[in-house]
């Protein structure tokens, strides 16, 4: 895999646990963290959501342009099945 899928997703999963650890975890952050106590942990929420939403961005980038490559090849094959060579060739 390249290291920008990799990367879109770990993104996705710290978003998860981030979300995770808001809606479920709140006393594990304040045990974690005792100084966020009376605070709210509302932006540990959001980051968690603007992490996964980033990932998820990336990769849907990343995945659309591999699908226009791949069927490109598609097409070129195709094509040099028809035509009984390259595609290329046969133009110029």
């Amino acid at each position: 895999m390249k290291k920008l899928v990799i990367v879109t997703y770990v993104l996705r999963a710290l978003g998860f646990v981030l979300v995770l650890l808001m809606l479920f975890g709140h006393s594990i952050v304040l045990n974690l963290f005792p100084g966020l106590e009376g605070r709210s942990i509302n932006p540990l929420f959001y980051t968690g959501i603007a992490c996964y939403a980033l990932g998820a961005v990336i990769y849907f980038f990343i995945n659309k342009k591999e699908k226009a490559e791949r069927r490109r090849k598609e097409i070129e094959e195709a094509e040099a099945r028809v035509f009984g060579g390259s595609g290329k060739s046969e133009q110029e």
